[in-house]
């Protein structure tokens, strides 16, 4: 776990659990290593024009 003195090593993804991080093969929003962030990626947007605009997240 994270507690204080460990290397803090990570990384966060942009889902809701494993499973779902794998299934959608979601990028990486942030590395982080030694605590201290190394890499950031900005979220992507995808939309659908059928008539209307139409936000796509590819959730269940």
């Amino acid at each position: 776990g994270i507690e204080v003195g460990k290397p803090g090593n990570l990384i966060i993804l942009p889902a809701e659990n494993g499973y779902d991080a794998i299934r959608r093969q979601v990028p990486i929003c942030y590395s982080i290593r030694g605590g201290k962030i190394i890499s950031k990626t900005e979220p992507s947007f995808t939309k659908v024009y059928l008539g209307e605009e139409i936000n796509v997240n590819f959730k269940k």
